[in-house]
């Protein structure tokens, strides 16, 4: 089945990236005060980690059929 080292391939990203913004945050909260700057790159990855745990709803959710949900995951991205 094709999708499962896709799914596999997804999940290993998403992991490592939770744990690098995680670690950013950890950082950000050693610190006392923060500039406007870092303020908002911990806005950011908050909403980052929402959004992956959006994406890692819709995996959960996928249709019954694994090839309309290959193909729902695999268009191209296209920018606004």
């Amino acid at each position: 089945m094709k999708v499962m080292p896709y799914i596999a391939e997804q999940l290993s990203r998403l992991r490592q990236e939770i744990t690098e913004l995680k670690q950013m945050n950890v950082r950000y909260s050693e610190h006392g005060e923060h500039t406007e700057v870092e303020q908002t790159a911990r806005e950011l990855r908050t909403n980052r980690l929402l959004e992956i745990k959006q994406e890692l709803a819709k995996m959960l959710d996928r249709p019954d059929d694994p090839a309309v949900w290959w193909q729902k995951s695999r268009k191209p991205f296209h920018a606004a």
